[in-house]
């Protein structure tokens, strides 16, 4: 019997992935086209690059009820762990970080059970202080993103959401620029990610 799937991947550059010719969520609707060969599969890659949970809180609702996914996987939070030029000037802060996963949860809810936190990454943090291609001193420290990723990931469990570790997967090399991952790099998350899907 075909069913129809439809998933909603939301995320940042990372999952939008323009900068690159195959990305993780590309060789995922692969994946997934030919495991449900007989049902009819939808994936909607939802990354806008810049996004943190505060910009995926506000869309969240509107492109899920366009598209009534059987599946929604969030990918973001890196940007999040992020400050301005010091780390007393969060982007997005631990405590707001919190309520806006905790909302997202709240709200994938009203679409189906089947909700995955796909992990943090970050490559060498050396080069991210700031991010050379940030004009207004965008930062990125390693134990910063490792705490954020902490914060999903008890999250995620505490809601009965699937939580994909990748955090110490990638290495420096699976980089384009410390924070961008490189082909190899997106290989590696497509790799962890299609074994719970």
């Amino acid at each position: 019997m075909s069913t129809d799937k439809t998933f909603c991947i939301f995320g940042d550059s990372v999952t939008q992935a323009a900068y690159i010719e195959k990305s993780w969520v590309d060789m995922l609707r692969i994946y997934l086209e030919k495991k449900y060969s007989n049902d009819f599969i939808n994936v909607f890659n939802l990354g806008v690059g810049g996004n943190t949970t505060d910009d995926v809180a506000k869309r969240f609702k509107f492109e899920s009820l366009m598209r009534t996914p059987t599946d929604i996987i969030f990918a973001v939070g890196v940007n999040d762990s992020g400050y301005f030029r010091t780390p007393d000037k969060p982007i997005v802060s631990e405590v707001n970080f919190d309520k806006n996963i905790t909302s997202l949860i709240t709200e994938a809810k009203e679409f189906t059970g089947n909700i995955t936190f796909v992990g943090l990454v970050l490559g060498d943090d050396s080069i991210l202080k700031p991010f050379p291609d940030s004009s207004q001193g965008k930062s990125y420290k390693y134990e910063r993103v490792e705490e954020y990723n902490r914060r999903v990931q008890e999250m995620a469990q505490t809601n009965s959401c699937r939580f994909i570790q990748l955090f110490e997967k990638l290495k420096p090399e699976d980089f384009l620029d410390g924070l961008h991952p490189n082909d190899q790099g997106h290989k590696k998350i497509f790799e962890e990610v299609k074994n719970h899907f």
